[in-house]
């Protein structure tokens, strides 16, 4: 069963990756604006600039609706159920600890726990076919492709382009070339 071993390695190295980018500054307020404001799924966000920077590939649009259904029923009947609630449950005083804040920590551990089940669910579906296409130039490129595919799929207006043109330049900056203090251009 190699393949299965490989496939909970890839789901671990892309829950790492997720954790790694989501805690650089504005990736996660740019990753939530675009699911409430757009409709995108954060997990698939996360998923196109983990395959750009792995492998300097992008998703096709084929791959990325794939992706959207094999995790739609657990989005639907878990996660989403699980995020409302979390929201909802709230505290509006983030400094009094109240059984409200006990409450809204534990719905956010097992909403974590949905996503990573997401994720590997993602990781599964992805390593049936990611040979298409070839590599970019840059995980940026990658990245861009990926993303505006998936904004494509969605029917995410032209608005979006933005947003996800920032992620990546958050998510994945150029890298600063060496004997220069500057980095590259932003995609």
């Amino acid at each position: 069963m190699p393949r299965m071993n490989e496939s909970a390695t890839d789901a671990e190295a892309f829950w790492a990756f997720s954790l790694e980018v989501y805690a650089k500054p504005q990736v996660a307020e740019l990753c939530i604006a675009l699911q409430d404001e757009y409709g995108f799924d954060v997990n698939l966000l996360l998923l196109g600039l983990w395959v750009a920077e792995m492998q300097r590939k992008a998703l096709d649009a084929e791959r990325i609706c794939e992706l959207r259904e094999a995790v739609a029923q657990l989005n639907d009947n878990l996660v989403h159920p699980l995020r409302r609630a979390r929201r909802w449950a709230k505290p509006s005083d983030p400094v009094a600890e109240t059984p409200r804040h006990k409450i809204y920590g534990a719905l956010k551990q097992v909403e974590l726990e949905a996503e990573r089940l997401v994720q590997a669910e993602m990781v599964e579906t992805l390593a049936a076919g990611l040979q298409r296409g070839g590599e970019t130039p840059t995980p940026q490129a990658a990245a861009r492709a990926s993303l505006e595919r998936y904004r494509q799929s969605i029917e995410a207006p032209d608005s979006a382009t933005a947003p996800l043109a920032q992620l990546i330049v958050k998510a994945l900056p150029w890298p600063v070339l060496p004997g220069s203090a500057r980095a590259a251009p932003h995609p």
